[in-house]
C-alpha cells in the first residue's frame, strides 16, 4: 500500500487527502478501500451465513473483504463479550500520527526481513517487500530504552523475516535484558537444526515461538514449496527439547485443504512433547500470495475453530479478551497482566485442552456444563465478589489473606457445582480440593497444584491469532488493542507504537524509510531464495 508522507502535522505523518478524519468528529467504523487504499466508512454485512466487511468509498464505490465463514459464531463472540457493536467509539486509523496503547501487554519488533525460507504465503520477506530491512544494534537499543520505561514491562516478540539469520540475534536478546525486557523469538526453526547454535540461543533464556504446520512433508510443499524443511524442523525441535530452559509455543498456519486433516495428529504431537510444548498458536491462512502460487483458500478464525472441533469433538473457543472480565480475582491473586485482555471479541479466540496422561481432552470431559457456561458463571461470581470484598468482616480482620480466602471459597463453590469430581480428583475429592485451596492461599501456582492433586496433569493453551491483510482491518478492532508493533518514526525518529493489525497497512513504507536512514543495502545485494549456505543442515 503506497502512502503519501509529504504532508506533516504535529511532527507526524498523515494519510493523504479525503481519508483524514479529525478526532473531534464522530467516527464510525472504518476500514481500507481495497482499490484506492484510503480510509473509508465500513459496515458488516451478513450474506449466505457469512460475514463481509463492506467499504463505502466515495471514489471507488462499494467493495468488500471476507471476514467469517460462520455468521452465527462470529456474532456469538460479540454477545459473550457484551460488545455493543460498531456504534462504540472507534479510531481514525491515523496510526502514523497516534502513539497507540500507552501500556501494551505485548510488543512486536521487526528485526529483519531476510529469511532462509521465503515462503510464497509470506508478505514479510525481501521478495515480497522489495527492499532489505536490517537495522543496527543502535536501533534496537533505542527501541528497548523506550519500551523498557513501560510499567509493567510488556513481553517483547522478535519478528521477521527470520530473526535467526541475524548473526547478532543473541546480542539483541541480551540488549533487551539490559532494559528489563524479556524477548521471545518467532522462528521457522531451520537454523536451530544446528545443535551448537540452538544451545547458544536457548542459553540466553529466550522463549521460542516455533513455526510448525504439522507432521507431513506434503504440508510444507503446499504452503512453503519446500518439503525438505519438515525434516529440518523435526531435528530442530529435538534440539530444543534437549536444551530448552523454558517451554515453547508451536505456531501453526492452518489452511482448509492444506493441513486440516493433520490437526488431530498435531494435537497428539503437542501432547507427546508436553514436557517442552506449552501452547499452540494457530494463524488462519489468509490469501496474501500471488495467484497460482499456492493451492489453498482463505481460512477464517471460525474455520479454524471448526477444524479443531472436528479433530477433537467438544472443543470450545472463547474470545481471548474475556479473561479481562475477571477483574477482582486477577487483582486479589496479583495477576498483573492478561496478554489479550481488552482486545476485540472478533480478534483472538482461545481455549485449553487438558491431559489425562494419555492424550489431550477438551474441558467438557471434566465438566457438568459447557466450558462457556462455566466461564460465564465465574464472571458473574467475580462481579459479586467486587461488592463482597468491600463489606466482608473477614477482609477487615485478615486483609489480603482474607481477600484470598473469600475468593478461594467462591471459586471452590464454582468448582463443586461445575465439575465431575471423579473425573478430576478420583476417590479423594474433598481432601484434594482442600489441598488446592490451601496451596492457592500460600501462593503456589495453580498448574503445580493441578499436577499434584488431580488427574488433570497438563494444560495446552490454544490461541487463534487472526493476523490479517490490510483489507480486513477495521478501526473498531484497534481501539483497545493490547498488542503493538514498536518502530522508529521516519520523521521524528522517536520510538512509537502501533496496533498489530494496523501495522500491515504502514509497515512497508515505514521500514523502507528506516532502511534508507540507516544506509541498509538494497534487495539486490542479498539472496532472495533458499537458506543461506551457512545454515544448511540436511
Amino acid at each position: 500500500m503506497e502512502k503519501n508522507f509529504t504532508k506533516f502535522y504535529d511532527g507526524g505523518l498523515r494519510m493523504s487527502d479525503s481519508s483524514v478524519t479529525t478526532q473531534k468528529e464522530a467516527i464510525v467504523n472504518q476500514s481500507i478501500c481495497t482499490r484506492c487504499q484510503k480510509v473509508v466508512p465500513s459496515r458488516h454485512v451478513e450474506r449466505d451465513g457469512k460475514i463481509y466487511l463492506v467499504k463505502d468509498c466515495p471514489d471507488c464505490g462499494i467493495n468488500e473483504a471476507f471476514l467469517s465463514s460462520d455468521a452465527l459464531r462470529w456474532q456469538e463472540k460479540r454477545t459473550m463479550q457484551g460488545y455493543q457493536g460498531d456504534a462504540e467509539s472507534t479510531c481514525s486509523m491515523e496510526c502514523i500520527t497516534c502513539d497507540h496503547c500507552k501500556s501494551p501487554t505485548l510488543v512486536f519488533l521487526d528485526v529483519t526481513n531476510r529469511c532462509n525460507m521465503n515462503c510464497p504465503i509470506c508478505v514479510a520477506n525481501i521478495p515480497a517487500m522489495g527492499f532489505q530491512f536490517d537495522p543496527p544494534l543502535s536501533y534496537f537499543e533505542k527501541v528497548f530504552k523506550t519500551v523498557g520505561r513501560i510499567k509493567p514491562p510488556p513481553k517483547i516478540q522478535l519478528f521477521g523475516g527470520e530473526p535467526t539469520v541475524r548473526e547478532d540475534l543473541i546480542e539483541i536478546i541480551n540488549l533487551a535484558k539490559d532494559y528489563g525486557l524479556k524477548a521471545r523469538v518467532v522462528t521457522n526453526g531451520i537454523r536451530l537444526a544446528n545443535e551448537d547454535y540452538c544451545k547458544k540461543l536457548l542459553a540466553t533464556g529466550t522463549q521460542l515461538m516455533f513455526a510448525f504446520d504439522g507432521r507431513s512433508p506434503e504440508i510444507y510443499q503446499k504452503l512453503r514449496h519446500n518439503p525438505r524443511v519438515y525434516e529440518q524442523k523435526l531435528m530442530a525441535l529435538e534440539n530444543v527439547r534437549r536444551h530448552r530452559k523454558s517451554k515453547i509455543t508451536i505456531m501453526c498456519c492452518a489452511g482448509l485443504g492444506v493441513n486440516d486433516e493433520y490437526l488431530q495428529d498435531l494435537i497428539q504431537f503437542c501432547h507427546d512433547g508436553r514436557n517442552y510444548i506449552a501452547a499452540l498458536d494457530v494463524i488462519p491462512l489468509m490469501e496474501t500470495w500471488e495467484p497460482g502460487k499456492v493451492e489453498a483458500v482463505n481460512t477464517t478464525p471460525e474455520d479454524v475453530e471448526h477444524m479443531f472441533n472436528h479433530a477433537l469433538p467438544g472443543t470450545e473457543f472463547l474470545p481471548a479478551s474475556i479473561m479481562s472480565k475477571f477483574k477482582t480475582i486477577l487483582d486479589v491473586f496479583h495477576i498483573e497482566r492478561v496478554t489479550f485482555g481488552g482486545s476485540h471479541p472478533n480478534c483472538e479466540s482461545a481455549t485449553i485442552l487438558i491431559s489425562d496422561g494419555e492424550t489431550y481432552h477438551p474441558p467438557s470431559k471434566y465438566l457438568k456444563k459447557s466450558f462457556s457456561e462455566v466461564i460465564h458463571e465465574a464472571i458473574d461470581k467475580d462481579a459479586e465478589l467486587t461488592t463482597k470484598l468491600k463489606t466482608s468482616l473477614i477482609v477487615r480482620l485478615l486483609g489480603e489473606s482474607g481477600k484470598k480466602l473469600l475468593c478461594g471459597w467462591a471459586l471452590l463453590g464454582l468448582v463443586r457445582k461445575g465439575i465431575h469430581f471423579h473425573e478430576v480428583f478420583g476417590d479423594r475429592s474433598g481432601t484434594q480440593l482442600a489441598r488446592i485451596l490451601w496451596g492457592l492461599m500460600r501462593g503456589e501456582k495453580m498448574k503445580h497444584l493441578l499436577r499434584k492433586y488431580t488427574r488433570c496433569h497438563d494444560i495446552l493453551r490454544i490461541t487463534i491469532l487472526p493476523f490479517e491483510e490490510a483489507g480486513c482491518v477495521e478501526s473498531a478492532r484497534l481501539v483497545e488493542c493490547p498488542a503493538s508493533f514498536a518502530y522508529e518514526h521516519p520523521v521524528t525518529r522517536q520510538i512509537r507504537l502501533m496496533p498489530v493489525c494496523a501495522w500491515t497497512i504502514f509497515k512497508n513504507d515505514i521500514l523502507r524509510e528506516t532502511s534508507e536512514q540507516y544506509g541498509i543495502s538494497r534487495k539486490e545485494d542479498q539472496p532472495t531464495t533458499g537458506p543461506p549456505p551457512a545454515y544448511e543442515t540436511v
